[in-house]
């Protein structure tokens, strides 16, 4: 019974956020890496992707150049304008950030502006549903006592999960 609820957890309905307006549509970010190790986004990215992805989710303007993310990680570290510039092409390449050529003000050069694709909540979700979906496809019943055995641990996560449960079942009987 449990199984067929975690199942149902595999696809997500996201937010793609652009510049002109804010859609909601069935995606399926594809993740090539989970690190059980990582911390938040670096579960799933690098460090730097991470922080980048973090950073515009962080300033919450869009589009935004590489020069003003930039800006923001020197805060933080010495970083050089190319990494940034490489990590957000790499970032575009994944499908996590999309872009457009903008002249500048002169028309004397084009440059690109990104945004992200998914906002933050929409990524973690969709990221921990994939992790979570290819678990269950390969592993079943170990996957599901595992999250119940982890849950008891806790009061809160088990009632939330017993809560959880009981919604999806009244769901699928209607």
């Amino acid at each position: 019974m449990l199984v067929e609820v975690l199942e149902n957890i595999k696809y997500l309905p996201c937010m793609v956020v652009s510049e002109e307006e804010t859609t909601t549509e069935e995606k399926k970010v594809s993740f090539i890496q989970y690190n059980a190790e990582g911390n938040n986004l670096e579960a799933f990215l690098g460090p730097l992707e991470a922080n980048i992805l973090q950073t515009m989710w962080d300033l919450k303007k869009y589009p935004i150049t590489v020069r003003e993310v930039l800006e923001k990680l020197k805060q933080q570290k010495s970083i050089a304008y190319t990494t940034v510039m490489n990590t957000m092409d790499r970032l575009y390449e994944k499908g996590l950030l999309d872009r457009k050529i903008e002249k500048s003000k002169s028309g004397a050069y084009l440059y690109y502006v990104y945004w992200p694709k998914l906002e933050e909540t929409n990524f973690k979700e969709t990221a921990v549903r994939q992790v979570l979906g290819s678990l269950l496809d390969n592993f079943g019943d170990l996957v599901t006592t595992c999250l119940v055995d982890k849950a008891v641990l806790n009061d809160q996560e088990l009632e939330a999960l017993k809560e959880r449960v009981e919604k999806n079942l009244k769901e699928k009987q209607k």
